[in-house]
């Protein structure tokens, strides 16, 4: 196995990091991951984790007058467990095999160019998922329905925000917001006997429960700052959708804010 240039290798463990992260893992499998690509080539990899942005510094263990330093911006995408396991497994591989760094970036290259989820498979299965939870809760036949309508909107809505960048926070507040008035509507008709639960129930798909498992990891595994600044950015997030609940309780005459 040939040494690949460093700023090849630092060109690539930039990509890979930023597309580990990005797909939802916690930071200490990042790190781990990075640094055994970068021991198996010859170099030293330092890495410090913000929430919006990554330090990264590679030194040449033969030579340390080489190296490179770069502060790069972190890339929130949607979570993917397909690509973080097939990114992980790359990192063993390239430590197991010793593949040269123009066969990891091939391998790399068909991860990230996998067929993509088809979001009516996505919004259908969520919405189903949030229904039965809702069922599982408690809640009858008709809040279970109308959960998933609920859901099915909240969803749909959200897919078209993101389309227009419009911000996280703001997005939460609305879906949560529609998801909740669209199952009232159903509550103030009759659909249902158990509408506490079918409140409850219709964000349930917004919590972002991946993200504050991470963040507790990240904190065990002393990455002390990254799970911080994630459990507050996920404490921010639950304010929004508390909020947006709060909305459609606020503008109706459903007896829990008496």
């Amino acid at each position: 196995m040939q040494k690949p240039d460093i700023q090849s290798l630092t060109n690539f463990l930039i990509i890979y990091t930023k597309t580990l992260l990005g797909s939802g893992t916690y930071t200490s499998r990042v790190a781990k991951c990075v640094g055994r690509i970068a021991k198996v080539y010859g170099y030293e990899i330092n890495i410090n984790f913000f929430f919006h942005h990554i330090t990264l510094n590679i030194v040449d263990r033969s030579d340390k007058s080489k190296h490179r330093t770069y502060v790069i911006p972190n890339h929130h995408a949607y979570i993917n467990f397909k690509i973080i396991l097939d990114l992980s497994a790359l990192s063993w591989a390239i430590y197991d095999h010793r593949y040269d760094l123009e066969k990891a970036k091939e391998i790399f290259d068909q991860i990230i160019c996998q067929e993509k989820r088809s979001f009516l498979k996505t919004l259908f299965l969520v919405s189903i998922a949030n229904s039965a939870f809702c069922r599982l809760f408690g809640g009858d036949f008709g809040s279970g329905v109308l959960v998933f309508f609920g859901t099915f909107l909240g969803l749909i809505l959200r897919f078209f925000l993101t389309k227009f960048k419009i911000d996280l926070r703001i997005q939460y507040i609305i879906c949560s917001f529609i998801s909740s008035g669209f199952v009232f509507l159903g509550l103030d008709m009759g659909y249902t006997n158990t509408s506490d639960v079918a409140l409850g129930s219709s964000i349930l798909y917004l919590i972002p429960g991946v993200f504050f498992i991470n963040s507790v990891i990240d904190i065990l595994k002393d990455h002390i700052l990254m799970g911080v600044s994630r459990i507050i950015s996920v404490g921010i997030l639950i304010c929004c959708i508390a909020l947006g609940i709060y909305m459609t309780l606020s503008l109706t005459d459903f007896g829990i804010l008496r």
